[in-house]
């Protein structure tokens, strides 16, 4: 789908399959960005790969013409097609210093951040050849350039991009999305890179991986209330959840116990997901 004149956005559908069997239904966004060479950011999962791929020979180019990746962060559901574009247009992959590590070695990726059946939908791993920092751009000529946010929280490591000329900020997963899943490693700097892109200027669309919407204009701003706000309901209820259980309670109980003010489904609190309430708990309540 085309949103702007440069940046094309994929909402690219795959599954978490739990130890038990369950199956919990997912999607990742990536979005192809068109200037005289092409960018991609984030790859997806190695079974949603080829549709990537389908889809810009769609726009009538070829594997020469993706120039590079960049990985907004290092998680397997947004690397895992990093081997199959690897493999079909050989392009210079780009990421934040921080998440790097990650992106390398996928087993390091699969111990510190477990997510169940997540390694075998993975290819790869790749080099990262190109580091991304805050300011840091890729000119794709024609006019088109990205510049790169540092927007840690979700991650160290965590980028958002923008393209100037078409006023669009991809976000990766910075923006936590009301009624999905949370999952973010640090809750301050989640609520202070929620601030920067709220100070972006110019920025008149927003595409966050985190929702399959696409804001414009004034709703932009409003998207970006709306994830700070689940994040300080989330802790509220993280403080309820230590009233009624006690200071010490682990951060899985602490969970469960937002899980159910959230209506969110108890079988997918799995690791990533209880290191969001371990954060909350290891700070003190926020403020208003």
């Amino acid at each position: 789908m085309r949103v702007t004149p440069h940046v094309h956005c994929l909402w690219l559908e795959f599954e978490i399959t739990l130890p038990g069997g369950r199956r919990i239904p997912r999607f990742v966004t990536s979005c192809v960005i068109e200037g005289e060479r092409l960018a991609l950011v984030d790859t997806s999962v190695a079974p949603a790969a080829p549709r990537i791929i389908a889809y810009i020979e769609s726009l009538g180019r070829k594997p020469g013409d993706l120039a590079c990746v960049v990985n907004t962060h290092s998680h397997f559901d947004h690397i895992g097609g990093n081997g199959v574009l690897a493999g079909w247009a050989k392009p210079r992959f780009h990421a934040h210093p921080l998440d790097r590590p990650w992106i390398e070695d996928l087993d390091l990726q699969d111990r510190g951040r477990h997510v169940p059946g997540m390694r075998k939908i993975s290819s790869g791993p790749v080099r990262v050849e190109g580091t991304l920092e805050e300011g840091g751009e890729i000119d794709l000529g024609g006019g088109v350039r990205l510049r790169a946010l540092h927007t840690p929280g979700h991650s160290p490591g965590s980028l958002s991009l923008f393209v100037p000329g078409d006023g669009a900020l991809i976000s990766g997963d910075v923006l936590p999305e009301p009624g999905t899943l949370p999952i973010y490693e640090d809750v301050h700097a989640t609520l202070a890179s929620l601030d920067k892109l709220r100070a972006l200027q110019g920025a008149e669309v927003l595409l966050s991986a985190m929702s399959r919407r696409v804001s414009r204009g004034g709703e932009v701003a409003a998207h970006l209330e709306a994830g700070e706000g689940y994040i300080r309901r989330i802790d509220r209820l993280v403080r309820e959840a230590q009233k009624e259980k006690g200071a010490g309670i682990p951060p899985e109980e602490a969970g469960r116990f937002v899980f159910q003010g959230l209506g969110l489904p108890l079988e997918a609190m799995i690791g990533i997901v209880s290191r969001t309430f371990a954060a909350h708990l290891a700070i003190g309540p926020l403020e208003p």
